[in-house]
C-alpha cells in the first residue's frame, strides 16, 4: 500500500505528551501502511529522541533532531523529510481520535486545494485546574462557533495544530516562515499566503484530536507576551492584516480597564518586576478561586499581549527596523514613545 499521509509532530521538551500521541496514532481506523509519522524534535534534551527510537509502532515512525529554532523551523524540517501526498500537522499535546486520519484523508483527493482544520477540543472535567477550565471553556466555545454552517472563516480562527493540506499546495505558497522563532502567529502568517493563493480553508469537526492543556499561568503569560511580539512581525509582513488581528483591538477593551492597562504597560516596560508581580497575583487568586477569576485571567493576559507588542515596536525603533507599514499601529492609540525594552523574567 502506498503511504498517503505524512503526520508531522513538532515538539520541544514534551516527551510524555509525544508518547501519548504516538500511542493514540496506533489505533487509527486506516491501515498503518497508509501513513507515516515524523517527530520533529526542536532541540529537546529530555529523552524524546530515545523514547521515539524505542517506540514500537505499527506505522512508519522516525524522528528528526535539530537545534532549537522554533516551531516553524521544526515543522519545515518535518515537511522536508516527508514523502506522502498529504501532510497532517499535529501538536505534541494532542491525542488522536481513531477516525482522525481517515477524516483528513477523505478531504484531499487529487487536484484539490484545501486546507483542513480538524477539531481540537480541550478536555475539561470537575478536577481540572481553574486555568484549564478557563482556557478550555473559551476555546471549546470557539470550536462550536466554527462548526456552525453559516460561520465565515476569519484570520484569527486559524490554527495549524490539527491541520492537513496537500504537500504540493503547501510547497506552491512556501512553507512556514522561520523568522517566527518564538511562540505564536507562524500559522496565521501561513494562512494569509494560502488564502492569497486561492486555497480554501475549512473546518472539519469530525477530524478530532483532543488537547491535554498543561500550561500554568506563568507559562501562558510568557507565551502571550511572545504572541504580542510575533503579531508585530506578522503585521510587518502583511500590513493589511492588522485590522483582523488583536492588534486592531487596543481601544475596544473595557473602558475602565484601558487607563490602568496603559499605566501598567508603562511601568512594565521600565520595571519587569511589575509583570512578575502581576503574574504572582493571579497565581494567588487561582488558589483562592474567586468568582471573578475569569475576569482577572482576561485582563492579565490582555496586559501581557500588549506588553509584547510594545516591546517589539520599541525594539524595531531601536534597531532602525520600523517599516512604514507598522506606523499604521499609531491608529490604534498604542503609545510607543517609551524606548525601554521589556526583558521578562517570567
Amino acid at each position: 500500500m502506498v503511504c498517503s499521509l505524512s503526520v508531522i509532530i513538532p515538539t520541544y521538551k514534551r516527551r510524555a505528551s509525544v508518547q501519548r500521541l504516538l500511542q493514540s496514532l496506533t489505533m487509527q481506523s486506516i491501515a498503518p501502511e497508509a501513513y507515516e509519522v515524523i517527530v520533529s524534535i526542536d532541540g529537546s534534551d529530555d529523552g524524546t529522541r530515545e523514547m521515539v527510537a524505542a517506540f514500537a509502532a505499527p506505522y512508519s515512525l522516525r524522528w528528526i533532531y535539530k537545534p532549537n529554532r522554533g516551531r516553524a523551523a521544526a515543522l519545515n524540517e518535518g515537511i522536508h523529510a516527508s514523502s506522502a501526498e498529504v501532510t497532517v500537522f499535529l501538536d505534541d499535546d494532542m491525542e488522536a481520535s481513531p477516525e482522525l486520519l481517515a477524516s483528513h484523508t477523505r478531504l484531499h483527493p487529487s487536484g484539490t486545494r484545501l486546507g483542513v482544520m480538524g477539531a481540537v477540543p480541550i478536555r475539561v472535567d470537575p478536577s481540572s485546574p481553574p486555568l484549564v477550565v478557563y482556557i478550555g471553556t473559551k476555546f471549546n466555545n470557539h470550536l462550536a462557533a466554527l462548526s456552525m454552517p453559516d460561520h465565515v472563516m476569519k484570520l484569527r480562527d486559524f490554527y495549524s495544530g490539527n491541520f492537513s493540506i496537500r504537500r504540493e499546495v503547501l510547497e506552491s505558497v512556501g512553507l512556514f516562515d522561520e523568522a517566527f522563532r518564538i511562540y505564536g502567529n507562524e500559522d496565521l502568517e501561513l494562512s494569509l499566503r494560502l488564502v492569497q493563493a486561492g486555497v480554501k480553508l475549512m473546518y472539519d469537526p469530525e477530524a478530532i484530536a483532543y488537547q491535554s492543556y498543561s500550561k500554568n499561568f506563568s507559562e501562558l503569560a510568557r507565551d502571550t507576551i511572545a504572541e504580542g511580539q510575533t503579531a508585530v512581525l506578522l503585521a510587518s509582513m502583511h500590513p493589511d492584516a492588522i485590522r483582523d488581528l488583536k492588534l486592531g483591538t487596543y481601544k475596544s477593551e473595557w473602558r475602565k480597564w484601558r487607563p490602568l492597562r496603559a499605566l501598567l504597560l508603562l511601568l512594565g516596560q521600565r520595571w519587569p518586576r511589575i509583570t512578575n508581580l502581576l503574574v504572582n497575583l493571579v497565581l494567588q487568586l487561582e488558589y483562592h478561586k474567586p468568582r471573578s477569576l475569569a475576569l482577572y485571567y482576561a485582563l492579565a493576559l490582555d496586559y501581557c499581549y500588549w506588553l509584547g507588542v510594545r516591546a517589539a515596536l520599541n525594539e524595531n525603533k531601536h534597531n532602525g527596523l520600523e517599516p512604514s507599514s507598522i506606523t499604521q499601529l499609531a491608529n490604534i492609540g498604542l503609545d510607543t514613545s517609551d524606548q525601554g525594552k521589556h526583558n521578562s523574567t517570567l
